[in-house]
């Protein structure tokens, strides 16, 4: 049967076809593929047909003739079983091309094998449809929090940092306390209290610093190392009061050289290896920058 007539028919009527003439293995092949295979069946199914039609003729004949009749159904018989196709389990290039196919369906073979190697991989690293989470592109950090603070960190041995907010309700607040008019010739200040070994309420020393109107942090210059401060800003009225708006933390500045003390017995390389393997945790490094500071009026 010629691929053309075969090609006319449904996948059912292949089938039938394949079931037919022996195969196995065919239920998961494509159309293309089973007008292939059953070609390929059908002419090595018709030599054999040719050689049981003439042999009753050959009754007569000697018995080397019988022998070499018999020649011709041994090897139909032997092609029999590779005529079917066994694709469920995945057949390598080679096998398939020992099975008597075409050279295009043994390419179809080899492509198709290279594909499902690449789905397999990819399967690995699929998480499914991801959902795009849903932003709101208004959306804006708000400028404060609405309350008054500030907070206080260390850069270095010889410098502060420190950044604050206002409240939106701080120059009704601070009308209401001071007035109008002291207000608006108020100046304000960031107070910078030494209290090493005591508290703001009772610091060994300060030193105001006056800001610009509208920064939010200032880098602070010490007037003594290794020393413990705390920071005010507020408002310096025409008087000379301080009105204080808030206060900050407590920090301690680091020593500026090495530590003056010194081991009684010199760490051994061995013991550095035993105590870096008992922990997973590696040496720590910061960094800080240049910004701006301060408070302004609405």
């Amino acid at each position: 049967m010629k691929k053309a007539e075969l090609r006319t028919k449904t996948v059912a009527e292949l089938t039938a076809l394949a079931k037919k003439l022996g195969l196995t293995g065919y239920s998961g092949l494509r159309k293309t593929e089973l007008v292939d295979a059953v070609a390929a069946a059908s002419r090595r199914k018709a030599p054999a047909k040719k050689a049981a039609a003439k042999k009753p003729a050959r009754k007569t004949a000697k018995a080397p003739a019988k022998k070499a009749a018999a020649k011709p159904r041994k090897k139909a018989a032997a092609k029999k079983p590779r005529a079917g196709v066994v694709v469920d389990n995945g057949p390598d290039v080679e096998s398939v091309a020992g099975r008597g196919l075409s050279p295009r369906t043994r390419r179809a073979f080899s492509v198709y094998r290279a594909m499902g190697e690449q789905r397999i991989k990819a399967s690995k690293y699929y998480l499914g449809v991801q959902e795009a989470p849903d932003i709101d592109d208004g959306f804006m950090f708000p400028a404060t929090h609405g309350e008054n603070m500030i907070a206080l960190m260390v850069r270095d041995p010889y410098w502060l940092f420190t950044y604050w907010e206002f409240a939106p309700d701080l120059n009704e607040d601070l009308t209401d306390r001071i007035g109008e008019d002291a207000l608006r010739q108020s100046r304000l200040v960031l107070r910078v209290y030494d209290i090493t070994g005591t508290d703001a309420d009772n610091p060994t020393g300060y030193h105001d610093i006056d800001v610009a109107h509208g920064a939010r942090d200032w880098y602070i210059n010490v007037t003594h190392v290794e020393s413990e401060y705390c920071v005010d800003i507020g408002l310096i009225l025409p008087d000379g009061t301080f009105v204080v708006i808030a206060r900050s933390n407590r920090v301690s500045l680091p020593p500026i050289g090495p530590s003056a003390e010194v081991d009684e017995e010199w760490v051994t390389i061995e013991s550095l290896n035993e105590a870096y393997s008992m922990t997973e945790r590696g040496p720590t490094s910061g960094s800080g920058g240049w910004g701006s500071g301060g408070w302004g009026q609405g």
